[in-house]
């Protein structure tokens, strides 16, 4: 009888130790507060492909779920995470789609991954304006949550990382550099990734064991939460908008939400005011290409195929003039897939501007 006692008491202490703490509604308290009393983590991610764990061989090895994992293992420590991530996606839609969230719960933590897509599509200028935007509307929605920023390991310009560099420190972000550890990991970049660019689920462990020790770090030397300081960019503040009524069309139809065509030569144009530009579309396997042009001048050519249907948010230019402008999306009649003999249908929802 004393030693089913015993066993009995060990077994109901164990238990108790493992049972998740719910006494995490304390927002008064900062992330590493949290930490240190064993309250419950509520994260947020913000990111492309590389922020959504794209790569990994199954849920539980991207780079946040081994974060979990890892902290709970080593801390006794809960982190429940929230995203907003697009395979394919920029700083710009980014800051479209955190501007457009209904509901915000507190965040303790916040996760920022851009910028190997963003150097396809942008400046580094307009990479800084927009990524500085997402940093200040985070932490208009989040005042009290710790930022962390991610400078992806397939990022090759320099000149973007330095950007995002600047940015934390000027913030009080800390900026976890993957580049480095990649190259110093003693593996190869195929090992590590499933296509040179995505890690796969073995690279993902790095981001985590990276991001775990820089969280550590700034527990023992008790960091200071990311503030929200002036801008950097004169151009920052940014507060993006939709216009959905277009100024004139031809050969689109309303269908589904969307303005859609599949004729080559159909045109929508739009007139705005605003310095950036972006625009609402469908992406999907039958999605043509559409020429863009402003002021009567061409100024690029959008791709909308995807494997899959999915809106997106896509910047298309910054720095126009003072003044009312006009956009002419009109569809080439092209589409970049497999399947040829598909009809190349474009879908436009509304253009984005500030």
């Amino acid at each position: 009888m004393p030693f089913a006692a015993i066993a009995t008491i060990l077994l109901i202490s164990y238990i108790l130790q493992k049972v998740p703490k719910t006494y995490g509604s304390d927002d008064s308290l900062n992330v590493y507060q949290k930490f240190q009393s064993g309250q419950p983590i509520q994260y947020l991610v913000v990111g492309d492909s590389i922020g959504r764990g794209s790569g990994a061989e199954n849920p539980s090895l991207t780079w946040f779920k081994q974060l979990e994992h890892k902290m709970y293992q080593k801390d006794d420590s809960r982190l429940h995470g929230d995203y907003v991530v697009q395979s394919g996606s920029t700083a710009f839609e980014g800051l479209f789609k955190l501007s457009q969230r209904r509901e915000h719960e507190h965040k303790d933590l916040i996760f920022i991954v851009f910028g190997e897509n963003d150097r396809k599509y942008m400046s580094v200028d307009d990479f800084m304006m927009t990524y500085e935007a997402l940093i200040r509307k985070a932490k208009h929605l989040h005042p009290h949550a710790e930022l962390f920023t991610i400078t992806e390991s397939s990022l090759k310009q320099d000149e973007f990382a330095a950007a995002i560099e600047r940015l934390s420190n000027h913030y009080g972000a800390t900026n976890v550099d993957m580049r480095p550890i990649f190259k110093n990991s003693g593996y190869t970049e195929k090992q590590l990734t499933k296509d040179l660019v995505h890690p796969n689920g073995h690279g993902y462990k790095f981001y985590a064991n990276a991001i775990y020790e820089r969280f550590q770090d700034n527990v023992k030397r008790e960091k200071s939460i990311a503030e929200l300081p002036s801008k950097l960019h004169a151009h920052s503040d940014l507060e993006l908008t939709e216009i959905e009524h277009y100024e004139k069309i031809k050969g689109f139809r309303p269908k589904g939400g969307y303005y859609t065509s599949s004729e080559k030569g159909s045109v929508i144009d739009y007139r705005f005011n605003g310095r950036i530009l972006g625009v609402k579309l469908l992406r999907s396997p039958d999605g043509g290409e559409i020429k863009v042009w402003i002021d009567g001048n061409e100024v690029t050519t959008l791709n909308t195929w995807w494997p899959f249907a999915r809106e997106r948010y896509i910047f298309i230019t910054n720095g126009l003039s003072p003044g009312t402008h006009t956009v002419r999306f009109e569809v080439a009649g092209r589409i970049k897939a497999l399947d040829h003999d598909t009809l190349p249908y474009v879908r436009i929802a509304s253009i984005i501007t500030n």
